[in-house]
């Protein structure tokens, strides 16, 4: 999947246009789950909107399985949005059908003779763990099963990509959990293309494989989900990221650190564990090495993407050239060396 260039004017008071997307262009590749995070108004919604055409971008490409979609007429369209299914914030059930008549509905629509609509309801209400509940109402249902059924429902055509709308902003914790562990697993055995965007970074750090961050209709930065929390380049992705990772340490901690004694300095330090060092203990070597005090003010391990990493808020004590040394030498191992004050 490719989106080049895409712009999306609205209407705006007074004849002026708002811009929604600003030159967005992003390549999804083949059976990759990519997020794409930002605030509210940023244009997500926007984009992955563009990509089956409920929204018709003023200006761009959006090609799907090597088609620019904005090239099709109405009816080779309708033949190519079956190979992309939608899930939605706010689950989108109707009321008054079944939970089978509910996955039942784009079959309807396409024209699916009725054997055989009953036969894929059965199968993808199985994919999703709810097949017990295929007679039940959605006024019946919780909303992780409400949540599945809309999968069930987007999955019915057989689609070869999936856009997810924030599909777990209405989710408590657990059920996102769940929710979340549901599409992975769909992708895996269905060889499904993932879109997904949300305003949590949470998010994408449990499923995503990649990711692009936009603001104000842009996209700041994108690449490998690891990459992108452990090396955040542009001040909105680091926002995004001190609340899931722990970038930022409290000024209080900072403010109750000793002074240096004299003759020496103290520079407070974030040291990023990543790659084949993440588990060394060099923070006791460097120590010995350089004949510097280090302590360690914050820390946590963690994995994005079943990748490890470490990171940790230091405070570093001793001569100027031997801070400087044990910078270098932190450096020198690949781990990424920040002053504080830059973090926070």
């Amino acid at each position: 999947m490719q989106l080049r260039n895409l712009v999306r004017h609205f209407a705006g008071r007074g004849g002026v246009a708002t811009k929604a997307l600003d030159g967005v262009s992003l390549s999804v590749a083949a059976g990759e789950i990519f997020g794409i995070v930002g605030r509210s108004g940023a244009g997500k919604s926007t984009l992955i909107r563009c990509v089956n055409l409920l929204e018709r971008p003023t200006e761009g490409e959006v090609r799907v399985l090597g088609e620019d979609l904005l090239l099709l007429g109405d009816r080779a369209l309708r033949e190519r949005r079956r190979s992309i299914g939608m899930v939605f914030q706010h689950f989108n059930l109707l009321s008054s059908r079944t939970v089978a008549d509910n996955v039942a509905f784009p079959l309807e629509v396409a024209g699916v003779p009725q054997a055989e609509r009953k036969a894929r309801v059965a199968e993808v209400l199985g994919l999703v763990g709810l097949a017990e509940k295929a007679d039940a109402y959605p006024a019946q249902l919780s909303g992780g099963q409400k949540q599945r059924v809309g999968i069930a429902r987007a999955l019915a055509p057989r689609p070869s990509i999936l856009l997810c709308d924030e599909a777990t902003s209405a989710l408590d914790p657990e059920t996102t959990h769940d929710i979340l562990g549901l599409i992975r697993r769909l992708r895996d055995r269905l060889d499904l293309t993932v879109l997904l965007i949300t305003h949590e970074m949470a998010v994408v750090k449990e499923i995503c494989d990649r990711v692009a961050v936009m603001e104000a209709g842009k996209v700041l930065e994108e690449g490998r989900v690891f990459d992108v929390f452990t090396r955040p380049s542009h001040p909105t992705t680091r926002s995004f990221i001190a609340g899931t990772i722990g970038h930022s340490v409290p000024r209080g901690t900072v403010a109750r650190l000793p002074a240096p004694q004299p003759g020496e300095e103290k520079r407070l330090l974030q040291v990023l564990f990543a790659g084949p060092n993440s588990t060394r203990a060099v923070i006791s070597e460097a120590s010995r090495r350089f004949g510097i005090d280090l302590d360690i003010i914050s820390g946590r391990i963690d994995e994005i993407a079943g990748e490890p990493f470490g990171l940790m808020a230091l405070a570093a004590y001793g001569p100027s050239a031997q801070l400087d040394a044990a910078t270098a030498w932190f450096q020198e191992l690949g781990l990424t060396v920040t002053p504080l004050a830059e973090v926070n």
